[in-house]
């Protein structure tokens, strides 16, 4: 019976060994996208902003959106998780598409702002922080000025009989006006 437990003891503490956190498992080895730009028709552009002390943030661009993400990722040396993005600026090109792969694949909060910069969004990004441009939406759709523009209502939109939607246009001072997208 003895040998039993200790053999058992043994067992669990070894397990515990090499199952124990490893630098996979850490937090601060993660980059946490915050906001994101895309744009491009054939090659992307994409700018990523991380939940960070200095609001850095990177511009990659290659053949597809999640070919330059593993860019940012080699470098960076971080990988990026998605799961919390706020934002997503974005351009006139493909917006059915890139939205319904942030929402599908890269699983973005259902209430992450759509918003529209145009080829500005590295200048808007290094120009202002992401908390003021969430809030700025925020507060101009509290005021009327622009409409609700989730990735959620932006998509029903341009996936329903309307086939496009309006979102809120934006400079590196904030929300300014009201864009159409198809």
């Amino acid at each position: 019976m003895i040998k039993k437990l200790a053999f058992l003891f043994i067992t669990i503490i070894t397990a515990f060994c090499f199952c124990s956190c490893e630098s996979n498992g850490r937090v601060h080895d993660k980059n946490y996208l915050r906001a994101v730009s895309i744009s491009g028709k054939d090659e992307k552009t994409v700018t990523f902003t991380f939940f960070s002390k200095d609001g850095k943030y990177i511009t990659t661009s290659g053949k597809d959106i999640t070919s330059a993400k593993k860019i940012a990722e080699i470098r960076t040396g971080r990988k990026i998780l998605t799961g919390y993005t706020e934002m997503i600026l974005i351009d006139d090109f493909n917006s059915i598409d890139t939205l319904d792969f942030m929402l599908h694949n890269w699983k973005v909060s259902p209430s992450c702002i759509v918003a529209y910069a145009g080829e500005n969004s590295e200048e808007i990004f290094g120009n202002s922080t992401v908390e003021r441009l969430c809030g700025s939406v925020h507060n101009a759709v509290k005021q009327g000025k622009a409409p609700k523009c989730d990735i959620i209502t932006v998509l029903s939109r341009l996936l329903g009989d309307e086939k496009s939607a309006e979102i809120a246009e934006i400079n590196s001072d904030g929300a300014y006006d009201v864009h159409m997208i198809n």
